[in-house]
């Protein structure tokens, strides 16, 4: 049964090590992970490392026990169990019985075909897993209204291969296999499916407080979970157009009080603005008379970029929210495929480049 993470990294450009590619690639497959920043993926040769390298890099056409692991690596018995398990579910090793017991070998004798067979399978299997969503998402032009955040965020994603049947409904059981609840989700939380659920139904991008204020989530917990929903390419950031004018509101209101007209005509970028409506805002800041609903009227042939620097300008800050990548379950499918094919793509590179220095 297929279980593993795949993490968007960085090339290991003109790297000619065997050993900086293999680590490279058990990180990109969240086998090994670095200690800090201080220490390079090729430093963390911990047991994973040591068992690939000296055994299925040093032979990979050989079927290995597990005593002869433990006798190459020095590793006890159950540290060998616990690593197979993990390289198994990955689909970088597979086992079979012989004669002398169970003995395990790289898929296919090489890293090419070992990570061509988990592309196919995985893909396969985020296909059929992310099936779910054609229907479970709410179709929704509105939600894309307004162009999404240009952000760069590494793609991570857990792909599992359906297990049997449980309590949970399709959609929880997906966001929970998507790693979007954490490593170690807690027993009866439903924290990340309930964000979730809020997502699917939503035309327009929702903001971190309300979605705390929904689900009753915590900063912190709410924010987790909406980082491992991006990093998926599920889910983006946007500009909550609504709340534009509110925010203008109290920061013109705020700005008048401390510093004044001319200030807000000036640096303030109320000047920027065509001269009726600058004039009817300063008029009725003046007057004490300036609403939300004032301003909302008045921004409303404002292209939006130019309402995000006019709140930039008098100390405020663009509100932004989160939504699902497309306007249509089929949308952020492909989306997440997309990631996951450039991820694989990556890999599979690398354990090209790997093979040819073995060989």
């Amino acid at each position: 049964m297929l279980r593993v993470r795949f993490v968007e990294r960085g090339l290991p450009a003109g790297s000619r090590d065997k050993s900086i590619l293999l680590a490279w690639i058990l990180d990109s497959m969240a086998l090994i992970r670095s200690r800090g920043e201080g220490n390079s993926i090729a430093d963390e040769q911990g047991g994973m490392h040591s068992i690939v390298s000296k055994c299925f890099m040093s032979e990979p056409r050989k079927g290995w026990t597990s005593a002869e692991i433990a006798d190459v690596t020095g590793i006890s018995s159950t540290g060998i169990h616990h690593q197979l398990v993990k390289i198994r579910e990955s689909g970088l090793v597979s086992d079979v019985r012989s004669s002398e017991g169970k003995k395990y070998m790289l898929r296919g004798g090489s890293f090419s075909t070992a990570l061509e067979l988990i592309s196919t399978n995985a893909t396969t299997i985020a296909k059929q897993r992310l099936s779910p969503l054609y229907d479970g998402v709410m179709n929704s032009q509105s939600r894309m209204k307004v162009p999404a955040e240009e952000e760069s965020v590494p793609f991570k994603i857990d792909i599992v291969e359906l297990g049997p049947s449980s309590e949970k409904d399709v959609l929880e059981e997906l966001v929970t296999d998507l790693g979007f609840g954490g490593d170690r989700p807690r027993a009866n939380d439903s924290l990340h499916s309930d964000v979730m659920g809020i997502l699917v139904s939503s035309d327009r991008p929702v903001e971190l407080s309300l979605l705390m204020e929904q689900t009753g989530g915590s900063r912190a917990r709410v924010g987790r979970i909406l980082d491992r929903m991006r990093a998926a390419g599920m889910v983006e950031r946007a500009v909550v157009e609504a709340r534009i004018p509110i925010d203008v509101f109290g920061s013109l209101s705020r700005q008048y009080r401390a510093r004044g007209s001319d200030w807000l005509v000036g640096r303030g970028g109320l000047g920027r603005l065509p001269n009726d409506i600058c004039k009817s805002l300063i008029d009725s800041l003046e007057q004490e008379v300036l609403t939300i609903e004032k301003v909302s009227s008045s921004l409303e042939e404002i292209p939006l970029l130019d309402q995000r620097v006019l709140l930039n300008t008098i100390g405020g800050r663009a509100p932004l929210g989160y939504r699902l990548k497309g306007a249509s379950g089929e949308e952020v499918v492909a989306s997440i495929l997309r990631g996951l094919e450039r991820t694989l793509s990556r890999i599979s590179s690398v354990a090209g480049r790997l093979d040819s220095l073995i060989e």
